[in-house]
Formats: structure tokens, sequence, C-alpha cells
């Protein structure tokens, strides 16, 4: 698959969390050992990050000092494809960001303080090469000077979808994913997938997978309840004969050892599907394949129609 993606992965932060990102983003400290020193010259970026400066326009806007609980920073991360920005020039990456600071501001309010460009963080491989973590950190403060108030509040409400539903994904988050795709679609980028939206198509997928194995497993569970309902019949009948008492021992040792733990990973199979508890559903089905392997679907059908000859 052609690797050109850009994603965006954001985070909120109070004053002291919000200074020790941004310390980290303009280099003050140097204390990460995916930082290569001798790459950090290669980063670039443009605006201060100055929060104490933002906290004081607050301030003069507000008539009060920002609340010590208060989400002052709204951190955003473009995580961006190093083999697609090795085809780029340093001022289409530039035009690219502050055309999604602009767009940022534009549809939610939030006041931009600047970017760092991070072309120095990665490893090295086995071989010697270095493979490199290209990011922007892109910082806003949380507070819309034009209409007085916190955007961050109104990004967490995620309203109803056209069923009247709140949906799964957050439509803010996911406008942010699309206005970076749109940013970078002329360096070649491709809008890439959240987290969030990753686990919605594995969900979606990992269901349909559940539903097709449901379906597959009710026709086994369908023979296996009926020999076991065909076993319990015939294990009720008293018959003194040597061969009938050696075919009702072979049906007492099938019904404890194959049918009843069967029919009970089954049962659990079922539960797990409805409560779309996919990772333990997954588990189970292994148990219960385990299971069929001692006795095959052949094998299910073959004893049934042993099991209505069967007459002491």
């Amino acid at each position: 698959m052609k690797k050109n993606f850009v994603a965006v992965r954001t985070k909120y932060y109070k004053k002291n969390d919000a200074t020790r990102v941004i310390d980290h983003a303009l280099r003050k400290h140097q204390n990460s050992e995916n930082v290569i020193d001798s790459r950090t010259h290669q980063n670039f970026g443009a605006g201060a990050i100055d929060l104490p400066r933002q906290m004081q326009r607050y301030k003069e806007a507000t008539g009060r000092s920002p609340r010590k609980d208060m989400n002052l920073v709204f951190e955003h991360v473009l995580v961006l494809s190093k083999d697609q920005l090795t085809k780029c020039n340093k001022n289409g990456v530039r035009d690219a960001i502050n055309d999604y600071m602009k767009q940022v501001k534009e549809q939610w309010g939030f006041e931009p303080m600047g970017y760092r460009m991070h072309l120095d963080e990665g490893h090295y491989n086995q071989a010697g090469k270095f493979v490199a973590n290209p990011h922007a950190h892109i910082y806003f403060f949380n507070y819309d000077f034009k209409k007085k108030r916190s955007p961050l509040r109104d990004l967490m409400i995620k309203g109803k979808n056209e069923q009247g539903k709140s949906p799964t994904l957050n439509p803010h988050f996911v406008k942010m994913q699309d206005i970076a795709g749109e940013c970078f679609k002329r360096l070649g980028f491709r809008r890439g997938i959240s987290k969030g939206e990753k686990n919605k198509k594995h969900q979606e997928k990992a269901e349909f997978v559940l539903s097709k194995t449901i379906k597959r497993y009710k026709i086994i569970k369908r023979l296996v309840q009926n020999l076991d309902s065909e076993i319990v019949k015939k294990k009720l009948i008293r018959s003194e004969k040597k061969k009938d008492v050696e075919q009702l021992e072979e049906l007492e040792r099938m019904h404890k050892q194959q049918i009843q733990p069967m029919i009970s990973a089954f049962e659990n199979l079922e539960r797990l599907y409805e409560s779309k508890q996919i990772d333990k559903f997954e588990k189970e089905l292994e148990n219960f394949k385990a299971l069929q392997e001692k006795i095959t679907e052949k094998d299910l059908k073959k004893s049934g129609r042993k099991l209505k000859k069967f007459k002491p």
C-alpha cells in the first residue's frame, strides 16, 4: 500500500503539562532517546508558541486570569508519511500547515500559537539506517477572542446524526482529519484514518465475520442438540443385551465428553456475540473449533443415523 498519509492526533493540556509539551516542541529540554541531536537543525516552524503571552491576552479580554483547572492548550500532532514527505519542499509543507491552522481557527475559533516541524525523531534500525518519524506539533490557545469563549467545550458535543442518535465518532475530530487531508492533498498526501475510525472499521468487519460464523455454527448446533436429545432418549431405555449395553455406554461417553461440551461452548459463543465481546468471542471460537475437531459435522450426521436405527 502506498505510504502517503497525513493523520491528526489531538490532546489538550492544563498549564503545567502544556508548558512541558511546548518545551519539548521547542527543544528546550533534551530528555527523549528518540530525538537525534545531530538532526535537530533540520527542524523548522513558525510562531513563538508563547503560553504566558496568551494567558495575559486572556486576562486582558476577560478581566481575570485563567482558572487552574482550565485546559489552556489544544495540541494537534500532524503525522506525515516519511515516504511522501521526502518528495516535498519545505515551503510547501509550511503553506499546508499554515492553511491547516487557519482553517481550524475559522471552523472552531482556537487561537493559533505556532508550530514546530520535527524531523529529528526516530531510531536507527539493525542495518544502521535512520528511520524517521516526521510530525508537526501545532499549538492552539483554547480561547476564541472574537466570541469570548473556550471552543473546547463545544468540541466535546457530538450532536445527533441523521437517525437522531449520537454518532460513534465525534464529528469535530473527523472534520479535523478531513481538513488535514485537504491541506496536504496538493503535496501528494491522502487523508489518514484516526484511531477511533480504525476501531470502528475493525468493529464492523469483526461483526460481519461473527455473523457469518454464527450462521455456520448454528447448523452444527442443530445437529449437536438433535444428537443430544436422541442420546438422552436412548439412555432411558433399559436393555440387558450385551451389544445394547455397549452401545449405550458409547452413547454415554459421547454425551459427556463431546456433545455437552459443544453445546456449552456454543451457548458461550452466542452470548459473546450478542454482547459484542469480540476478543472473548474469538478465544471461545478456538475452543469450539478444538471440540469440533474431535467430532466433525460428518461424524455428527453419521452418529445421528446410527441412533435412529438403534432399537434395543
